[in-house]
């Protein structure tokens, strides 16, 4: 499936750059629960990258909503 390029930047690339930042930060979550001691520190981070994930997929699902609703 060969997307055309949308403004210079395929959905293939926004796709894994999307991808690459859930993973990034799952594996930040994961670390901290795993080796993290019970800091405030600690549970900033975790928070910081719970609040980047859901900010992440939030603007996924409204850029392509946007772009679906500018191609009609």
């Amino acid at each position: 499936m060969n997307e055309p390029p949308v403004d210079g930047v395929s959905w293939k690339i926004r796709r894994r750059i999307i991808n690459a930042t859930l993973v990034f930060c799952a594996s930040g979550i994961v670390y901290l629960l795993a080796y993290g001691e019970d800091t405030r520190l600690n549970e900033t981070v975790a928070s910081g990258l719970l609040l980047l994930a859901g900010s992440t997929v939030g603007s996924y699902l409204f850029g392509a909503t946007w772009d679906d609703k500018g191609k009609k």
